[in-house]
């Protein structure tokens, strides 16, 4: 007899009240139900938020006790069976260590909630032509890409959901949880990926951003004005956000060549010269002027290997027959 798997049961799994066989069912039940899976969790987790501790309420707290008691540093109070009497303290040496004391750990305290993001996140950040190789606690593997920052916890995921904060561009092969426990990865571009195992490559630049899904499937959930959104990708699906948060989406035949920079490999498919100008500028902090609008709307085809920036550039004066000078930081692109 099959049992009919429920939202209630979904729910009672989440909160981990299930019995080892209705894990069971519902574990066997998720390979072929993600999306509902998906939509369950997200509705399970908006009425069961974690707690978190107000400390920014107790700080105030605290601050608005010293302002209303400013005696409590100045005098004790001496209470006996015929009165209470308010004395003042005597100036002992005890006494002026301990108010330093007390002045040192208010100190520290709002220093702490400051610099809080410092001591509960690590970040891991590639300057202009750098890539950097990591694997997070979970086993999940990250590339990062030339001018990226990539944020993690520094204590380990929780126990709902596995965040990172990226800034750039990464490649991500995502290890999948016995638990289901999703993997998201936010941006400050107002749209995030949401996954369990898979694998697939961001892009979160200022001038625009991407996802392109290798293997697996992934959510994007992202905001276009006032409305949030959504979407389901799939493997081969290309999608693409302008600066208004504007979604487009495609299918590529090759996903797995727009992470082909992890080897040091570039691959062009109809790329013109002045988004390649754009590559420069973004992963090799390279000032590009291309010297007419029909040159800039040129367009590579093509795919090389170059170790470095200058390999690049005399790959693409010789894919283009163009003239390319670096001076420096800037380069100028004109016909020869």
């Amino acid at each position: 007899m099959k049992t009919e798997i429920s939202k209630g049961l979904v729910f009672s799994y989440f909160a981990s009240k299930a019995s080892p066989l209705q894990r069971k069912l519902v574990e066997e039940w998720f390979k072929t139900n993600e999306e509902q899976y998906y939509e369950w969790l997200e509705e399970w987790e908006s009425t069961h938020p974690q707690y978190l501790p107000d400390s920014e309420a107790a700080l105030l707290k605290y601050e608005a006790f010293l302002e209303n008691n400013p005696q409590s540093v100045e005098s004790y109070v001496v209470s006996s069976e015929e009165q209470v009497q308010v004395l003042p303290l005597r100036p002992t040496p005890w006494r002026k260590w301990g108010v330093a004391a007390a002045v040192m750990v208010g100190v520290m305290t709002i220093a702490g909630w400051f610099f809080r993001d410092n001591l509960l996140y690590q970040t891991h950040q590639t300057t202009f032509g750098e890539t950097e190789s990591l694997t997070l606690k979970d086993g999940t593997h990250v590339t990062l890409n030339a001018n990226s920052s990539l944020r993690i916890p520094r204590f380990g995921f929780s126990q709902t959901a596995r965040e990172v904060f990226l800034t750039g561009e990464a490649n991500f092969e995502v290890t999948h949880q016995a638990n289901h426990q999703k993997f998201v990865v936010k941006t400050d571009r107002n749209f995030e990926v949401v996954v369990l195992g898979t694998e697939f490559t961001v892009y979160a630049r200022q001038r625009i951003s991407k996802v392109v899904l290798n293997k697996g499937k992934v959510k994007v959930q992202y905001q276009e004005g006032n409305t949030q959104k959504h979407l389901m990708m799939k493997p081969g699906d290309l999608i693409t956000l302008d600066n208004q948060n504007r979604l487009s989406r495609k299918v590529t035949n090759q996903p797995q060549n727009y992470a082909a920079w992890e080897q040091k490999r570039f691959v062009f498919e109809e790329t013109t010269l002045q988004e390649v100008a754009y590559l420069l500028q973004e992963n090799y902090g390279l000032e590009v002027e291309i010297s007419s609008k029909p040159l800039a709307e040129r367009v590579i085809m093509g795919s090389f290997r170059a170790e470095n920036v200058d390999e690049l550039l005399r790959s693409i004066s010789e894919l283009l027959d163009i003239n390319v000078v670096r001076q420096g930081n800037r380069v100028q692109l004109t016909d020869k």
